[in-house]
């Protein structure tokens, strides 16, 4: 039920992505922004996972196992709970509401991998920070406009991000970190199509991760 829901909402998402013009982008900066993708998912796949969506959920599910924590278990239910109500409200027509319930559902599985690894905000903050260094030495005074915004955008996330921790909004920090490490995880697509909402698409992405 969950998975043709999940399908259902990536193939609008996908069709709104490839609804823009996929111009302006060189062969070149596409080359380059593999290879800038590529350093990106080495700085992530750490020993112990973590620092991308799935991998904190890899994470999280591999504790439960062993760990019988019930305040991850609460908010895990409660994620199922809303993922239930988002297909309930995609069946019905209001895809508003779904949308609204897998987001607030998404938290929920956030809020589960805070209770289990409080420093999740900040460590995926300082991968992020690791990759974007590395691709910036990468790239040195190569021509990659596209690749330099995308960048630059990541790095707003994380100032957002610091900005929640600050503010004691733990969840919030996590899911801006996340979304910027998954920008970089997909960064040859949002480089391709340049105009697409590369926060939507990112956050749509991680979203329809089961658990």
């Amino acid at each position: 039920m969950h998975k043709r829901m999940t399908i259902a909402l990536a193939a609008l998402t996908f069709a709104a992505a490839c609804s823009q013009d996929p111009t302006g982008a060189t062969s070149n900066e596409l080359m380059l922004a593999q290879s800038a993708q590529t350093i990106a998912d080495n700085v992530a796949a750490t020993p112990a996972g973590g620092t991308t969506c799935e991998g904190w959920l890899g994470r999280l599910l591999d504790t439960l196992r062993t760990t019988d924590d019930s305040a991850a278990r609460a908010f895990l239910a409660a994620a199922r709970a809303n993922r239930d109500s988002a297909w309930a409200a995609f069946q019905a027509g209001d895809t508003a509401a779904a949308r609204a319930y897998r987001r607030t559902a998404f938290r929920d599985v956030l809020s589960a991998v805070l209770e289990l690894f409080p420093n999740a905000a900040e460590r995926t903050g300082l991968a992020v920070d690791n990759a974007i260094a590395k691709i910036e030495q990468f790239l040195g005074t190569r021509d990659a406009p596209r690749i330099r915004a995308i960048l630059a955008h990541v790095k707003e996330l994380r100032v957002e991000a610091d900005q929640a921790l600050v503010g004691g909004d733990k969840v919030t920090a996590l899911a801006l970190n996340l979304r910027a490490m998954q920008i970089l995880h997909r960064l040859v697509e949002h480089i391709r199509y340049a105009n697409h909402d590369h926060d939507a698409t990112a956050d749509g992405e991680m979203e329809a991760v089961g658990y």
